[in-house]
């Protein structure tokens, strides 16, 4: 990439696709300001309230002369807004002295003025410092507003950010049609693909390209927002999971976490927030398009939770964890950890949104209690049930974003290790599988573990997770039934695209007959509350497996197979129509890089078929009630790098009963 910068919203200079070996405190230059991250808090149908929120974060001395510099900005015509008081109200100063100005946010609807500058705007609220480290300042700004029966474009300033303000979109709400980017893996596991990839740009040029075109009303992170494997780079925690022997693991995790590790590694993660976020593109989204998230184990070190309780229960892995959320929590969630019940976060930072009165979207934290033997508590599925089943009666689809797939082919490590013979027989190889494609979650030897490679699964299908699926996909089968809302799962994790799905098996079939089973008639899957299709899109930065990796999966992924005695799980190749005998095995999963975009289908449904570029797979019956139906576009990389793009669009309808 070349060294040339661009402007962050908050206006400091970034470099682009900034990825380095570690993060400090020194990678952020003189930058003293990151922001503003926009955040949807909640939206309520049946009053049309939607609330949301706006990050800053500064330093105490930067925040003290932006808020000087407010009101001579807003005079000379910038983005500071002096007739609704945007240099803000006066408070005592931190030290008792001179008053100190305090940070405020103002909104409005974008409308131009009588003398042809920008109107006041007319509604605002005071900042809250929500938190501070060292010298560093997290200041929350809430806002709220009613959605109208027109779709609107609602602007926001911050004293904090003279001359600068900010749009984003509000849908209709008699309409009800959000429309929504899903991303994950937001990151390079490597830097040696900074080069082939052009890093995080391509992909992120084309979000804001579809928001122009038509906007986006939420961004939803699906994990992985930023990578931090290398928090291990530092030097104080250098090699301190690089072991070989059972001893020596276990003498490293009896180290204690020393206030110098505590310092390098809340470093690592703060800077690596701020620089990441600002980057170009990506700060524009964060700044325009309200976000909501969940995390993976990236966003905290690869693999978090499934290492055995000796290495995840160590006080350096618990510090490190710690540091982690702090800031995953308030960089991605505006809160923090001892406000995050206070904000509505429940069981870690699982969340329950509705897009509008037709749509809602679950996102359940699968990190925050997860052990090598569970991904969520029972009491994470209770309060799951319990939130699903009080959803209004309004709601006919639940996407359930889960980080890692719910239904994923399952890869026979040891089977295909065979096939590769020599080519895959050496320690760095398996590590090169292992770690770097997605699929498996340690690498041999690291952390002194030599095991059977398939207990290091750290996948749904793995024999520790299993039974764990089981259950999960029966209770969403139950709640669907009783409820009569689809539910779909949309996932990333694995760096490909791939589409998969449940559905009911009518009548008994043995193992091998459901090989052979054809997929039902879309009439069939449109009244199966069994039916659950998993939509998976991943990376829209990270690069795709090695070609070896794909075909061993697709191999995997060609035949169905059975689940509890009466439940269908299937791959479904993408380009071709969605029937055995038709179907591409080559495209069962698809090995570019891509986002999905998530809207309810245009009226009448589009008919089965191909135009131009873009693929649709229609599940619903052109005579059939469609609302609460989705489209899940997939757009995908064609090469590597170039930003040329490609969809794939796949029509889930609503329950028909």
């Amino acid at each position: 990439m070349g060294a040339t910068c661009s402007r962050s919203p908050g206006g400091f200079q970034v470099p682009p696709d900034a990825f380095l070996p570690h993060y400090s405190l020194a990678s952020l230059g003189a930058r003293t300001v990151a922001g503003p991250f926009l955040k949807l808090q909640s939206y309520d149908p049946a009053t049309g309230i939607y609330r949301w929120s706006v990050l800053v974060v500064c330093t105490r001395a930067a925040e003290q002369k932006l808020l000087a510099a407010a009101p001579a900005a807003a005079a000379a015509g910038g983005g500071g807004d002096a007739a609704a008081g945007s240099s803000g109200a006066v408070r005592a100063s931190d030290s008792g002295g001179a008053p100190a100005l305090t940070p405020k946010l103002t909104w409005g609807e974008l409308r131009a003025s009588g003398g042809g500058g920008m109107a006041a705007l007319p509604q605002s609220s005071e900042g809250e410092l929500l938190h501070w480290w060292r010298d560093w300042r997290f200041w929350r700004f809430r806002g709220e507003t009613t959605l109208r029966d027109v779709p609107q474009r609602l602007t926001y300033a911050l004293n904090v950010l003279p001359r600068a303000r900010f749009t984003f979109h509000l849908p209709s709400r008699s309409c009800g049609a959000w429309r929504w980017a899903f991303h994950s893996c937001n990151g390079l596991d490597s830097l040696d693909n900074v080069p082939k990839s052009n890093g995080l740009q391509p992909l992120w040029q084309d979000v804001l390209a579809q928001h122009a075109a038509a906007p986006l009303h939420v961004l939803v992170g699906g994990g992985d927002q930023l990578y931090n494997d290398s928090v291990f780079n530092g030097p104080q925690l250098k090699g301190w999971d690089q072991t070989l022997t059972k001893v020596e693991t276990e003498a490293k995790a009896a180290l204690p976490f020393t206030p110098e590790m505590k310092d390098e590694v809340e470093e690592y993660y703060f800077a690596h927030y701020m620089l990441h976020f600002s980057q170009p593109y990506l700060g524009t989204a964060l700044a325009t398009i309200p976000s909501v998230n969940i995390w993976d184990d990236h966003d905290i070190v690869d693999g978090w939770g499934s290492y055995p309780p000796l290495i995840n229960n160590a006080p350096v892995m618990q510090g490190l964890f710690a540091a982690a959320q702090l800031f995953y929590l308030l960089f991605q969630q505006h809160t923090t950890p001892l406000k995050a019940a206070e904000d509505g976060f429940w069981c870690g930072s699982s969340q329950l949104h509705c897009f509008g009165p037709r749509t809602a979207v679950l996102l359940p934290d699968s990190r925050y209690q997860r052990t090598i033997s569970q991904v969520h508590p029972p009491e994470t599925y209770v309060e799951m049930e319990r939130r699903l089943r009080a959803l209004p009666a309004s709601v006919s689809h639940v996407v359930i974003v889960q980080a890692i797939p719910v239904l994923y082919p399952k890869l026979n490590v040891l089977k295909e290790l065979t096939k590769l013979s020599k080519e895959a027989t050496d320690e760095d190889t398996v590590a090169k599988l292992m770690g770097k494609t997605g699929i498996l979650r340690k690498i041999p030897m690291r952390f002194g573990q030599v095991e059977v490679l398939d207990d290091l699964l750290d996948h749904w299908d793995s024999r520790q997770h299993a039974a764990e699926r089981d259950r999960y996909v029966r209770l969403m089968q139950g709640l669907s039934a009783e409820r009569g809302f689809r539910v779909s799962f949309l996932s990333g994790d694995v760096h490909c695209a791939g589409y998969g799905m449940f559905h009911g098996a009518a009548g008994r079939h043995s193992d091998e007959a459901v090989e052979h089973m054809r997929l039902p008639a879309r009439e069939v899957l449109a009244r199966d509350p069994k039916f659950m299709p998993q939509i998976i899109s991943s990376a829209i930065t990270n690069v795709p497996p090695p070609a070896f990796v794909l075909d061993a999966l697709r191999e995997e992924a060609e035949d169905p197979h059975l689940l509890m005695g009466d439940t269908v799980a299937r791959m479904v190749a993408l380009r071709r129509h969605a029937v055995i005998g038709t179907q591409d095995d080559d495209f069962l999963l698809v090995g570019e890089r891509n986002w999905c975009l998530v809207s309810e289908p245009p009226r009448p449904p589009p008919k089965e078929g191909i135009t131009g570029t873009l693929m649709t797979l229609n599940l619903i019956d052109d005579g059939a009630d469609s609302a609460g139906a989705l489209h899940f576009t997939l757009r995908c990389e064609k090469k590597l790098g170039t930003g040329d793009m490609h969809a794939y669009t796949l029509e889930v309808p609503p329950l028909q009963r």
